[in-house]
């Protein structure tokens, strides 16, 4: 009897400790939950970037740090257009000083002569300097005129007495002789340097670059029977050469070397 009673009582306490235990699991249990989802719901109540959520945070300092970025950003990409700007401007400038002989500087045909200097076309003296109001020689005319029309250096061509193979511009002068644009005298010579008159220059200039049309009516008051007076007012109407104030032209005085640059700039600008 004592012992049915001993493993009865054993069994109420098991199941009274198991009962008790289911008990104060549930118990335990809600509040757990409750609180998960409680924190679930202040999680998702508070704002994105907070300390709660790593990814968040991450994400809203990258939108705070580019919102604070952008506008040095834009900044320093104005400023950057700006440098390039002025570091263009600098090289035109550079480019210009270079291209501009000393003497030139404010001188009637300093665009003309940089025009043609930036085409190869013309060159200074080993001064640096290239003297515009110097009258332009025989052999300089032939070598701006080589160089204008491209031609290639031919001083086997030349064949005068007094231009050597060796001279410095027998090559042009013998490439414009064989192109018919300048010819020598009966006595065999070039006279390499002869100034050339202002009537010779528009002579040279109008067979080398014909300007098409009749001749206009006079324009100059000093070209009557003169023999080069068709190609003079073909390039006077063509604005190529230019006269005087005076109304005159001046055909028989030497041409400089400014005259020269500036009508040959206008023809290979046309």
């Amino acid at each position: 009897m004592s012992k049915r009673f001993q493993f009865l009582a054993i069994c109420i306490f098991i199941f009274l400790a198991v009962a008790l235990s289911i008990f104060l699991l549930r118990g335990s249990g809600e509040p757990a939950r409750a609180e998960t989802a409680g924190t679930r719901a202040q999680a998702a109540e508070e704002e994105p970037g907070s300390a709660s959520d790593p990814v968040l945070t991450r994400a809203s300092l990258e939108r705070r740090l580019e919102a604070l970025t952008e506008g040095p950003r834009r900044g320093l990409e104005e400023l950057q257009g700006r440098l390039d700007q002025v570091e263009e401007g600098i090289r035109a400038v550079q480019a210009l000083l270079k291209a501009s002989f000393p003497d030139l500087r404010g001188h009637r045909a300093e665009q003309a002569v940089n025009f043609l200097k930036a085409r190869g076309v013309i060159s200074g003296y080993p001064d640096g300097r290239f003297h515009p109001d110097d009258p332009v020689s025989r052999a300089a005319l032939a070598v701006m005129l080589a160089r204008a029309k491209n031609l290639s250096s031919n001083p086997a061509a030349a064949g005068f007495k007094d231009v050597p193979p060796g001279h410095w511009a027998a090559g042009a002068i013998g490439a414009v002789k064989a192109a018919g644009y300048l010819h020598g005298y009966p006595d065999g010579r070039f006279r390499p340097d002869q100034a050339v008159t202002r009537a010779e220059v528009a002579a040279v200039l109008h067979n080398a670059y014909p300007v098409q049309g009749k001749a206009p009516a006079a324009k100059f008051r000093d070209l009557k029977g003169h023999w080069a007076a068709g190609d003079i007012e073909l390039l006077a109407a063509a604005g190529i050469v230019e006269g005087f104030a005076d109304g005159t032209f001046r055909p028989d005085q030497a041409m400089s070397r400014a005259d020269v640059a500036m009508a040959l700039a206008r023809i290979l600008q046309q």
